[in-house]
């Protein structure tokens, strides 16, 4: 019997089928922005069940050690944690140096590291100008920062893959932070035609309305200045308006960006692509 004979022997269509569907991320070295909570720390779990290794950064180092000796146990993957602020390029760097010292190489970068919903939320007459730029600084120009640092080590290997998280309010005029989301979208696009041609795939996507730690700090403050309850906020900003009448599970955002990071989407590059379980009334052509 033949090493691949060997490999199926004994198993189901359905179990040879799943197993065929191989993501290509054996052995490649990703680092995750904002992967201490919620989707960055499901998709570092993802990524780290398919084989990749897996590098974690967010300003809390205490969470983000504590998240990645979580994910060590739980994965039996290669993951190591490195306290970053994506405002700073000295400490971006670092990262990225601290990436190729232990795994000598990048080939995914995830970008998440934002406050949900942004740091500015009501009109614009009433905008903190200095909360505005932080917002701006943290988002689109911290995935400026990683990016620029990751490409260079994306091309020496001749394989890469980028993953900007946006938002929906790049799709419509709701808040402020539109402006970053909006943004990214040409940030991205525009990066996937430079870096096309090295082998290299660059996309964003909107999640919706996901039950993540912050979202659901933020719902039950909401709740309680409102005078009503988490699960009425819940509805009226996620389940009501939506399609599939319900808020979005953490998983239900890094499968997607998997699938994107994987070889399964290597023809997908310079796209705004919504996970928003149809919370986007939007129709585009």
């Amino acid at each position: 019997m033949n090493l691949l004979a060997s490999r199926y022997a004994g198993k189901t269509f359905k179990e040879t089928f799943a197993m065929s569907l191989n993501l290509g991320l054996e052995g490649k070295v990703a680092i995750i922005t904002g992967g201490g909570v919620g989707i960055g720390k499901e998709t570092a779990r993802k990524l780290l069940l398919a084989g990749a290794k897996v590098v974690i950064a967010a300003r809390t180092a205490s969470k983000l050690e504590a998240t990645a000796e979580e994910l060590r146990k739980s994965t039996g993957g290669e993951i190591i944690a490195v306290p970053t602020d994506t405002t700073s390029k000295q400490s971006v760097e670092a990262l990225v140096a601290a990436a190729v010292e232990k795994f000598g190489a990048v080939h995914i970068l995830v970008n998440c590291a934002a406050a949900p919903g942004g740091l500015v939320r009501n009109a614009i007459e009433l905008a903190d100008e200095d909360a505005l730029m932080l917002d701006l600084n943290t988002k689109l120009f911290g995935y400026f920062r990683t990016s620029k640092a990751c490409v260079p080590h994306m091309r020496k290997a001749g394989w890469g893959r980028i993953v900007n998280v946006g938002g929906l309010t790049a799709r419509c005029t709701e808040a402020l932070s539109g402006m970053r989301n909006t943004a990214l979208v040409h940030f991205t696009k525009t990066l996937s035609d430079e870096v096309g041609r090295d082998g290299i795939t660059v996309n964003i996507i909107h999640p919706g309305v996901t039950r993540t730690e912050h979202i659901e700090e933020w719902f039950a403050e909401m709740a309680a200045e409102e005078g009503t309850t988490f699960d009425a906020i819940v509805a009226r900003e996620a389940a009501d308006p939506a399609a599939l009448k319900r808020m979005l599970e953490v998983h239900e955002v890094a499968d997607p960006i998997v699938f994107l990071c994987s070889q399964l989407g290597s023809g997908i590059t310079g796209e705004s692509i919504a996970v928003d379980g149809g919370l986007s009334r939007a129709v585009f052509l």
